[in-house]
């Protein structure tokens, strides 16, 4: 059976196990598919913890050892840090970050393209940029390029979560839900692994931190943007990304 290639694409640390925890495992330890990882920036604008779990100045290289160790939890198959400033994505040119995309897909050669939703789901703008830099740089592939869907990473509106974010997408919209309840506990795990991120964590996933993964959702839901498989119809919500690709 062919290995299937899923990337995703995120702006800071931490971006890949709040939107995409579940997916990563499910497809990493069933071993449909290799995941990729790349985060655009080390996040060092955020905030090292209360009480701080280091100093600002350390906060790059301590986000990147949370990610690796996170990204390690999840099974991630390959992960990729740029050197972009947290908070300052927008500033790029955006030709610049099509371009590197653009390398990646040709190097990694995925199937599958996962990035954030057009909003953002928090509505961050680094967030925004991401996902237009990706969504453009679908669009601008060549037609033998191995990419056949691009899926944007969202929340459902009046979704069961303890703290809804400022922007999701009603259910209706949403074309794709990945369910797998079984790996809620190993997302826990690299939730916990961004340390200095625990007030956002606990925000979003309250008791993770403590050892209770009671309020990590146990699936994701996406948006499927864009597909090259000019025969596929989606039948009522879609479970699987690989559906429709040759196996």
């Amino acid at each position: 059976m062919k290995k299937h290639g899923i990337l995703f694409i995120f702006a800071h640390p931490d971006d890949e196990t709040f939107t995409s925890g579940i997916t990563i495992s499910k497809y990493r330890h069933e071993q449909k598919a290799d995941c990729f990882l790349i985060s655009a920036t080390r996040g060092q604008a955020g905030k090292p913890g209360n009480p701080p779990i280091c100093s600002q100045e350390d906060l790059p290289l301590v986000r990147e050892q949370e990610l690796k160790e996170a990204a390690s939890i999840l099974g991630v198959t390959s992960l990729e840090i740029w050197d972009y400033e947290d908070k300052m994505l927008s500033d790029v040119p955006l030709e610049e970050l099509i371009t590197r995309i653009h390398e990646a897909i040709s190097r990694l050669q995925p199937e599958v393209v996962v990035t954030f939703a057009p909003h953002g789901i928090s509505g961050h703008q680094d967030h925004k940029t991401i996902s237009e830099a990706t969504t453009q740089a679908i669009h601008r592939l060549p037609a033998d390029t191995s990419v056949r869907k691009l899926y944007y990473a969202t929340r459902a509106a009046n979704g069961q979560v303890s703290a809804p974010p400022p922007f999701t997408d009603s259910y209706e919209t949403i074309t794709t839900i990945v369910d797998a309840p079984e790996y809620r506990e190993q997302v826990a795990a690299a939730l916990r692994a961004h340390r200095t991120q625990h007030l956002s964590v606990d925000r979003v996933f309250p008791g993770v931190s403590a050892g209770d993964y009671s309020n990590v959702p146990p699936r994701n839901h996406f948006i499927l943007s864009w597909t090259s498989l000019h025969d596929y119809v989606l039948q009522g919500k879609e479970k699987d990304f690989l559906a429709g690709l040759e196996s």
